[in-house]
């Protein structure tokens, strides 16, 4: 949607939210909470790869040790996944329309996010960008898995649920949407500002 920031008003859009991008997490806290679908499924996809990393450790013949070191420093290569997430969420910018995307990490607080300065989106676009990191990243991730199934499949295993789990404010965002769904949202953000903004059509 080919909208400018400032002519929100006049198209019947009011300010209903905003987040400083260095306090995105009390924003989200709320919607982390498993009471709608989007984080059922969230919570409950943690849950199963979780489950099923432990029951696999079970019954491992042997080799356990070196499958939990293995996990753990898979978690720990997790770090490289992040420049590709947020490059995929910047594409998805790019292919929703956005001029120009930029990249931000704040590292103190461990927050990553890719933004498109100015740049008025819809619901729709948004909610498709937000979650192709979870598919694309997760999809390959459990490809790997199956097919390299043996010792080093578990570097694989800790880097999915570590990713999955960095995936929470997305879903959190998703879940914004999910509960307002009933209204015209768009959001942009404000490079300068480092703001988000949403407004809504009530």
């Amino acid at each position: 949607m080919k909208i400018l920031p400032e002519e929100l008003t006049e198209q019947g859009y009011e300010l209903c939210d905003q987040f400083e991008h260095t306090e995105i997490v009390p924003f989200i806290q709320p919607y982390l909470k498993p009471t709608n679908p989007i984080m059922v499924f969230y919570w409950a996809f943690n849950i199963i790869i979780l489950l099923i990393a432990i029951i696999s450790w079970i019954v491992l013949p042997s080799g356990k040790e070196d499958a939990v070191i293995k996990f753990g420093i898979g978690g720990a290569l997790f770090a490289l996944l992040i420049p590709i997430h947020e490059l995929i969420h910047g594409i998805g910018y790019k292919l929703a329309g956005a001029p120009k995307v930029s990249y931000k990490a704040h590292l103190r607080k461990l927050i990553f996010y890719a933004m498109a300065d100015r740049f008025v989106i819809a619901a729709k676009p948004f909610v498709l960008l937000a979650i192709a990191p979870f598919i694309i990243i997760n999809s390959l991730l459990i490809i790997g898995i199956i097919i390299y199934s043996g010792p080093y499949s578990w570097l694989l295993a800790g880097a999915l649920l570590m990713h999955t789990s960095g995936c929470a404010g997305d879903f959190a965002l998703i879940s914004y949407y999910y509960v307002n769904r009933r209204k015209e949202i768009v959001t942009y953000d404000d490079q300068s500002a480092q703001i988000t903004y949403f407004f809504m059509k009530l």
